[in-house]
């Protein structure tokens, strides 16, 4: 596992790389333009870090899978892994709890960087990083709060009863607010950041209702 030393350095590096990576694509996602620029303006803010947790050992593994470039990753998307590298032992670490789901279970790690809960304390944004093992589905979820996530691998993302879409290295998912949505991991692990300005309160995670699609099978 990677480790720096200066957990503040590398916490300007990613806010500073994924402020550049979404302002490129600004103009080119029209439906989530409000929300993108929220999330911008909110990443220039104070973001001093004000607190450090070890990560826990089921990161080993799933850190593993990317300590190197790859020849599908852009530039930008790798410098934002390196940075997630970079801060992994100061993150605070959590797995979503769900029931009778042991794959997923042991295939999954969640951390807030920037948030209520995360290594720089934030009420008005969230910026976190969900890492996955290979071949893992990401039960289908809702909030409140409108999010964008940032794929840095490999996957799938899908809404409601929408087909399963792969936006590819780099590109961005919009979450309208309180839509269904879920995602999962190819044959490769998966690594995605999410965004969220909280403008509306957050409810951290809810079962999908009957009436709704079911979640997609676990491998």
């Amino acid at each position: 596992m990677t480790s720096n030393s200066n957990p503040q350095a590398q916490l300007e590096s990613l806010c500073s790389g994924l402020t550049s990576v979404l302002q490129q694509q600004l103009a080119a996602m029209p439906e989530a333009r409000a929300t993108i620029a929220s999330v911008i303006t909110r990443l220039s803010l104070d973001n001093s870090v004000s607190s450090n947790t070890a990560a826990p050992n089921l990161l080993n593994d799933l850190l593993g899978g990317f300590t190197s470039n790859t020849n599908d990753i852009t530039p930008e998307a790798q410098n934002l892994v390196d940075c997630v590298l970079s801060l992994a032992d100061h993150l605070p670490w959590y797995q979503r709890p769900i029931a009778n789901n042991p794959t997923f279970m042991a295939g999954h790690s969640n951390a807030q960087i920037i948030g209520p809960e995360g290594l720089v304390v934030r009420h008005d944004l969230i910026v976190g990083v969900t890492l996955m093992r290979p071949n893992i589905d990401y039960p289908d979820h809702q909030h409140d709060p409108e999010e964008v996530y940032l794929a840095l691998s490999e996957g799938h993302w899908r809404q409601e009863d929408s087909p399963w879409n792969t936006p590819g290295i780099g590109g961005l998912i919009y979450n309208p607010s309180n839509v269904f949505h879920g995602m999962k991991s190819l044959n490769t692990p998966l690594i995605a950041m999410w965004c969220l300005p909280l403008d509306r309160p957050f409810t951290s995670f809810s079962s999908p209702l009957p009436s709704s699609p079911p979640s997609p099978p676990t491998s």
